[in-house]
């Protein structure tokens, strides 16, 4: 989300990337708010703006950027692998620290403006008047409505409790893709099976372009089954900015981690370094939860559109290029070789599961008017 108004800035000012980011981390939280406000508006998701709202955009700062040169923000994929980082919890202390005392030293101009728009953005002050935020009086607590919503798309929860480690409170939906985590790492499984095939031509072919095509679509029909009428768009948009802005933070030595004496070469090992200065660690794999962020958005989103439509197009998801006589691509599709290698390796080091090997192959369900298939079992996968 953030890291995509960076390069439109870039863009637009024709400014280093440094520069651009370092506008966006100390500008002022009410222009923040209202290029949010531009975003949801532009997705068209809850029909058209109002008069008023209207013409309240049009007098940020950030109104009127050239379009993205990505699309406007990320999966929620995106967000659920920071959050599992632990950095908004940690980012949380934080704030709480440099606004109720001096424990951390005393922050400096740029940090004062970084604090007051991550109240804004990722703890709710001065959103009062968003249509895309997800908290209320009825829904109060932000990560609890990240959570839910991971929940839904995923079936997984967070690797972490509360701040005080105990069970996070949350309301945990009935309905819910609680299939996904085994059939993605089966598709991770089979990706890694055709991209080894690619390294070895010499040996046996074990790439199975039907079962990627099964697997591909049956993930894109579970992560559409929750997206009826729109449904997790707002949640989406709340959750994805929230750790965008996170990601943003953490991707440099920017003035708050120069405050908080974090200088370090990557995000994780900042993370844990603050981590540290507020006595809150950081999840283990944080490097391989920032590695895959972007990636892993990339390769849902490309699911979810069902790019893999029919058995021709597996490659998509493995190659870099396509094998001779394969269907014509869709149009504005490329390759996701490069990001299926990354997920593969991030997700497994995440997880701690050996996706290169198969541990017990998971059933594919018949197309319409189709047999049984592989040792004559078969099973419907759908999202509960």
């Amino acid at each position: 989300m953030f890291q995509q108004l960076v390069q439109r800035l870039v863009l637009a000012n024709g400014v280093p990337p440094a520069q651009a980011a370092s506008s966006v981390l100390t500008a002022d939280p009410m222009d923040l708010v209202l290029y949010m406000e531009q975003v949801w508006r532009d997705a068209a998701i809850s029909g058209p703006a109002g008069k008023a709202r209207t013409t309240l955009m049009a007098t940020g700062d950030l109104a009127g950027l050239p379009a993205s040169p990505q699309p406007p923000w990320d999966h929620l994929g995106y967000a659920f692998a920071l959050e599992n980082t632990r950095a908004v919890q940690i980012l949380a202390r934080v704030v709480r620290e440099f606004r109720s005392g001096e424990a951390l030293g005393i922050p400096s101009l740029a940090t004062q403006r970084w604090l007051d728009a991550t109240e804004a953005l990722l703890f709710g002050a001065g959103n009062l008047f968003a249509a895309w935020t997800s908290t209320s009086l009825v829904r109060p607590d932000p990560e609890a409505v990240r959570r839910n919503a991971y929940w839904r798309m995923f079936g997984m929860d967070l690797a972490f409790g509360t701040e005080a480690n105990s069970p996070f409170p949350y309301a945990k939906a009935a309905a819910a893709n609680t299939t996904f985590v085994a059939m993605f790492e089966e598709l991770l499984y089979e990706l890694w099976q055709a991209i080894s095939n690619i390294r070895n031509s010499s040996g046996q072919n074990q790439a199975d372009d039907d079962r990627i095509y099964r697997l591909a679509e049956q993930l894109g029909q579970l992560l559409r089954s929750r997206r009826l009428a729109n449904l997790l768009a707002r949640e989406e948009l709340s959750a994805v900015a929230a750790l965008g802005w996170v990601e943003l933070t953490l991707s440099a030595d920017t003035p708050v981690v120069v405050d908080l004496r974090a200088n370090a070469p990557s995000a994780a090992e900042r993370l844990r370094l603050i981590g540290q200065k507020v006595d809150l660690p950081a999840h283990s794999k944080s490097f391989a939860f920032f590695s895959m962020a972007n990636e892993l958005s990339l390769l849902l989103k490309a699911l979810e559109a069902n790019l893999v439509s029919e058995q021709g197009l597996a490659w998509l998801l493995y190659a870099p290029a396509p094998p001779p006589g394969a269907a014509p691509l869709p149009a504005g599709a490329r390759p996701l070789d490069q990001e299926s290698r990354r997920v593969i390796t991030e997700w497994s080091a995440a997880s701690g599961k050996d996706l290169k090997v198969r541990k017990l192959a998971i059933q594919t369900a018949p197309r319409p008017g189709e047999g049984t298939r592989r040792n004559g079992q078969s099973a419907a996968l759908t999202g509960r």
